[in-house]
């Protein structure tokens, strides 16, 4: 071949070469990230679409670890729940939601923005009796028309009960007399889903934002590294622990807003049964998107809210993974290969809802990735008529799935139901 050194067919040639080493590299890198996806996922369209996203996202992850001397692996644990989020900038950084990522014990000083925790959750209160609907409306929009009369440490509150997926609904509480935890649970009760939006960017005390997209001062302490997936922004030393600071503090401005909330709704006299986050840092190294996580041996409850027109229901959480369900989910000869043991014994989830679902997609075959590092999800149709080919699936038509969730997360041992509370209305304003 040396009569070609330098000529326009060896330079073909070596080009050729090199774009199948990148593809090769590439494709070592993903097929690392599917290795390191633990799932307990229902095998749906929205989980596959989430898994498949989540092996650019932990790419990206395991290429910035690799670069900072650190073992690669970042994991996604995924829940009953698992689905798409249809948050596009956080999709686009090959995030979804339904699980927890988890890159280290909690001591490194590291941190992946790019899963833009909101510290989002629900609040679950008891009620004397069933309100009147009406009254809570009016109620609803005196609040939202004097919204900047009330602060929490110094943060004038916006409620959101209209916007996304946030809600109040009013159930009827039937307890299972099997389980302890349920003796004290009212007849009826009340869930307000909310988050602190006011904290995304740095129009704040602390003059910090959850969103290095909407704050200035956190993109300036980000450090950013090109993959051949694209960008990824992450936090190191003492930027990474103020960062986590900073969230755990919106942690509790979120979880102060939901009982203030309650108690202008409902009164002073209600009582919490449950008010804890489901998107957000657990420690330093691991977020939890759209899952609760628990320690092992605790007395909290977490509510499982479905659809509308289905229960939700009061769970107790069990510890996760037992050496039965290793096998069964095919994570043993994983965890042991990557030495994650401790990891995913104690991973501890539960989910938080049903998540999205998209009956009419029923096959994925194929992701197309422009030279911008954009990707985009060809889907076959359930009509058998043509594909769709979207970059983000944000607006795509979509359902909330029902018990199957339920029942996932009862067969794989990860809870036990502690009440159903059927709606008797839902409110969104």
């Amino acid at each position: 071949m040396s009569f070609l050194f330098g000529s326009k067919a060896f330079y073909d040639i070596l080009v050729k070469l090199m774009e199948e080493l990148k593809k090769k590299s590439r494709g070592k890198l993903l097929d690392r990230s599917k290795d390191l996806i633990f799932s307990t996922a229902l095998e749906d369209s929205a989980s596959k679409l989430c898994r498949l996203n989540f092996l650019y996202g932990l790419a990206k992850m395991h290429l910035v670890q690799d670069s900072l001397g650190l073992e690669p692996n970042s994991t996604f644990i995924a829940a009953p729940d698992c689905t798409i989020t249809r948050n596009i900038e956080r999709w686009k950084n090959g995030i979804g939601y339904g699980g927890k990522v988890t890159w280290g014990d909690g001591d490194i000083p590291l941190m992946f923005v790019d899963t833009m925790p909101n510290a989002c959750g629900m609040l679950v209160g008891s009620l004397t009796g069933e309100p009147d609907p009406m009254e809570l409306i009016q109620r609803i929009h005196d609040m939202n028309d004097a919204q900047y009369d009330v602060e929490i440490e110094g943060v004038p509150i916006r409620w959101n009960f209209g916007s996304g997926n946030h809600f109040i609904n009013v159930f009827e509480v039937f307890p299972n007399p099997a389980m302890s935890e349920s003796a004290n649970l009212p007849q009826y009760s009340f869930i307000t889903h909310s988050s602190p939006s006011e904290l995304k960017g740095d129009s704040n005390p602390k003059e910090l934002g959850l969103y290095y997209h909407a704050s200035s001062n956190l993109r300036e302490m980000c450090q950013t590294l090109e993959t051949p997936f694209g960008e990824i922004h992450y936090l190191i030393g003492e930027d990474a622990k103020k960062y986590y600071d900073f969230y755990k503090w919106a942690e509790r401005i979120g979880e102060k807003k939901r009982e203030l909330a309650g108690k202008l709704l409902f009164g002073n006299d209600y009582e919490v049964i449950s008010n804890t986050p489901h998107q957000g840092l657990t420690h330093l190294n691991e977020v939890a998107l759209g899952t609760y996580v628990f320690t092992n041996n605790e007395e909290k409850l977490y509510p499982l809210t479905l659809r509308a027109d289905i229960p939700c229901y009061i769970l107790k959480g069990i510890s996760n993974f037992n050496d039965d369900a290793q096998m069964t989910l095919n994570f043993k000869e994983r965890m042991d290969k990557y030495n994650l043991h401790n990891r995913i014994s104690n991973a501890n989830i539960l989910p938080h809802g049903g998540g999205y679902t998209f009956p009419h997609i029923v096959a994925i075959p194929e992701i197309f990735e422009t030279v911008q590092k954009r990707r985009y999800f060809s889907v076959d149709l359930g009509t058998g008529i043509g594909t769709m080919v979207f970059e983000t699936p944000s607006e795509l038509q979509f359902l909330y799935r029902g018990r199957n969730v339920l029942v996932q997360t009862i067969d794989l041992g990860l809870g036990e139901i502690v009440a159903r509370m059927v709606p008797r209305f839902a409110l969104k304003v």
